[in-house]
C-alpha cells in the first residue's frame, strides 16, 4: 500500500512534492504517535524528569525536521540574510 502510494506519486509529481506527501501522510503521524506513547509511559510512572526531557528533546527534534526544509530554502529569508551577510564581510 505505501509503495503503490510512493509510485503514483513519482509518477505525477516532483521529488518535493512526493517527501511533502510522505511526510503528510505518514511520518508525522508516526512521529507523534511514537513521541505521544513515550511520553504518556514515563508521564503514567511518575518519572518526571525524564517526562519533561523527552517532550523537550521530541519537540525540538520534530521542529527541526520539519521546518528544516523551510529556513534552509533557497530563497528563504533566512538563507538570504546570511547571503548578505557574508557578501558585507567579503
Amino acid at each position: 500500500m505505501i509503495i503503490n502510494t510512493i509510485v503514483y506519486s513519482a509518477d505525477i509529481a516532483t521529488l518535493q512534492e512526493v517527501w511533502n506527501s510522505m511526510v503528510q501522510k505518514w511520518i508525522s503521524p508516526i512521529v507523534i504517535m511514537v513521541i505521544g506513547t513515550l511520553s504518556l509511559k514515563f508521564l503514567l510512572n511518575r518519572q518526571w524528569s525524564q517526562f519533561i526531557n523527552f517532550l523537550s528533546i521530541g519537540i525540538g527534534v520534530a521542529v527541526v525536521v520539519y521546518i528544516a526544509p523551510e529556513m534552509f530554502n533557497q530563497n528563504s529569508d533566512l538563507m538570504n540574510s546570511a547571503g548578505d551577510t557574508a557578501k558585507m564581510i567579503n
